[in-house]
């Protein structure tokens, strides 16, 4: 006679909240071990060059143009947080430490 082995029940599969999934897209690396990097663009008209030094805020810009474009949020080092401070102004900047 055949002795009844115990067969773990095959896990269901779980539901993803779509809302959930969505948050971990955005924070996707911002708990991570490795520095986050400024997001600056040093490049030319061509291509994208993020700028590479360590960033040390998160900036919020809020648009001064009049046409009220959606805030823009950047992880930017100091050095170009500085400099946005003087090309934008420092009233459509908020610097958050991370």
């Amino acid at each position: 006679m055949r002795e009844k082995t115990e067969t773990p029940a095959p896990e269901k599969p779980a539901t993803i909240d779509p809302f959930a999934a969505a948050f971990e897209q955005i924070t996707l690396g911002l708990g991570a071990d490795e520095p986050q990097l400024c997001e600056c663009d040093h490049g030319g008209e061509e291509a994208y060059e993020a700028c590479g030094r360590k960033a040390k805020w998160r900036v919020s810009i809020d648009c001064n143009c009049g046409e009220n474009h959606p805030r823009v949020v950047e992880l930017l080092c100091t050095r170009c947080l500085r400099t946005a401070r003087h090309d934008l102004g420092k009233e459509s900047i908020t610097a958050r430490p991370l």
